[in-house]
């Protein structure tokens, strides 16, 4: 019942990996060497990765720097403090990070947030939605795009319609726009010598305290993802380093009996809030009403944190075969990595992250009640 339970476990974790084989690399520095080729799915973290080598699928990446400098012939989705892509993505390239930098070509659609942005090199085959402090687009882009960030400034050609929400834009010699410009900004655009719009130019005046826009939504976005990205990392990697044998408890009791802390998971889930709250309607238990839910809160949170540990110790020993399960700062990163992938899935993502909550709630609720049968 175990191998089969892990096997449907594990068959939809891999249905965002396109159900095909994936490979994962951790560490301080991650490289895929120039002369190397990756025939998958790449899912890659640590403090330096580097891509110098040919990823034929998509390429998953979160580090402090990340450096693309071949192709990808997928979806590159890209979080760190520094990105930079050299290389040629095939598909979509979706980025967030402190300071971004294209120079290689993007086939399809670009969505990046962040502090500064530059893109240059050959260009943006598709739309591109853009949101920083400070943008600069020095490449064509052959689709519509919607930007905004405090400055803005275009200085290539663009062949849809253009959406700018900036404090200050922009349209250097180089710019071309073949289509309608739409900006709102709280002054009008300063247009170069030599810069063109064939379409329609339209002003909209705001405020510098105006709701952002999408660019801007966008940006915001990122951020707050990598923000959660690096909390959930840093807490689990905490969890793992000053209670390191609870974690591995934790991990040993959720692999065991699956079923059985599922089930478990469930019940304290249903259970204890609503005798939580049941409490809070006498008067002599309003007290441990109080209590019970602040438990209860605590119980979930502790469950979020370390759910992504269960995952990923799980994964690593199930792919590797490993004899042993292993909870290390390189499985923490696999686990956290896959949670944040399966939570942007819906249904089949997030019922998997229900699972591993539950699983990981059962096992924690496991561990208590053998605290307390010792106590007594």
């Amino acid at each position: 019942m175990k191998k089969r339970f892990w096997i449907v476990v594990l068959f939809f974790v891999g249905v965002p990996m396109l159900v095909g084989a994936a490979e994962f690399r951790s560490g301080d520095q991650v490289a895929v060497g120039a002369s190397e080729t990756v025939a998958d799915d790449l899912y890659a973290g640590g403090g330096l990765v580097t891509s110098a080598g040919v990823v034929t699928g998509d390429l998953y990446a979160a580090g402090g720097t990340v450096l693309v400098s071949e192709r990808v012939g997928g979806d590159a989705v890209l979080v760190g403090g520094t990105v930079t892509v050299l290389g040629i993505i095939a598909d979509d390239l979706r980025v967030g990070g402190g300071t971004i930098v294209v120079q290689g070509e993007v086939l399809s659609d670009v969505l990046i947030g962040g502090g500064v942005v530059r893109i240059g090199g050959r260009g943006v085959g598709g739309d591109a939605v853009i949101g920083a402090g400070d943008v600069r687009i020095d490449a064509p882009i052959k689709g519509d795009a919607r930007i905004g960030g405090g400055t803005v400034y275009l200085n290539a050609p663009i062949a849809g319609n253009v959406e700018i929400d900036a404090d200050r834009l922009v349209l250097g010699a180089g710019a071309d726009l073949s289509g309608n410009l739409l900006y709102r900004s709280p002054k009008e655009l300063v247009r170069e010598s030599g810069a063109q719009v064939a379409g329609s130019i339209s002003y909209e005046p705001r405020k510098a305290s105006r709701t952002l826009g999408a660019g801007s939504i966008a940006a915001f976005i990122s951020i707050v993802v990598l923000i959660k990205f690096l909390a959930l990392f840093l807490a689990a990697l905490l969890l793992s380093l000053f209670l390191r044998r609870y974690a591995n408890e934790l991990v040993e009791k959720a692999a065991t009996r699956p079923l059985y802390e599922i089930g478990r998971g469930f019940i304290a889930l249903s259970v204890l809030p609503a005798a939580s709250v049941l409490l809070l309607v006498t008067i002599i238990g309003i007290p441990l009403g109080i209590l019970g839910l602040l438990g209860f809160a605590v119980l979930l949170l502790f469950a979020g944190i370390s759910a992504p540990v269960v995952l990923g110790s799980i994964v690593h020993r199930t792919l590797l075969r490993r004899p042993l399960y292993e909870v290390s700062w390189k499985t923490i990163l696999l686990g956290v990595i896959l949670y944040m992938i399966l939570a942007v899935i819906p249904v089949i993502g997030w019922a998997v992250c229900f699972l591993f909550t539950l699983l990981t709630l059962g096992a924690i609720v496991n561990i208590k009640l053998s605290v307390l049968k010792e106590w007594r």
